[in-house]
């Protein structure tokens, strides 16, 4: 694809730039994202449709880097972080729920207007 996207959260002050891998409506998303001091990994979201109301979501993050430890680590924080969103879109689109897990898991990190 080629592509670059820019993700934003307005409410921590972050960004990310991610290079689009593929992109497969309804299907597939493959990106690459990280930088040249921490290292690029790669995320695959595959959607697979279960019935007429359902999708199966699988994520796939590789590519961490370092000795065995480091990359634990990476994979358990990624796995815990991709975990939690999916678990809270899983209650809003089911259920109407906001469970707002990311303001909760970072209190302190909001960005607040100035007053």
């Amino acid at each position: 694809m080629g592509a670059r996207a820019l993700w934003e959260w307005e409410m921590y002050g972050a960004a990310a730039k991610v290079d689009v891998l593929a992109l497969e409506p309804n299907s597939r998303i493959q990106i690459r994202w990280g930088d040249e001091t921490s290292g690029f990994t790669e995320v695959e979201w595959t959607f697979k449709r279960r019935g007429e109301n359902e999708t199966f979501v699988s994520i796939v993050n590789s590519g961490f880097q370092g000795d065995g430890d480091a990359v634990v680590t990476q994979a358990l924080d990624s796995a815990g972080g991709f975990n939690m969103i999916l678990c809270a879109l899983k209650a809003l689109l089911e259920h109407g729920i906001e469970l707002n897990v990311v303001a909760d898991k970072a209190p302190d990190a909001h960005v607040r207007p100035s007053e």
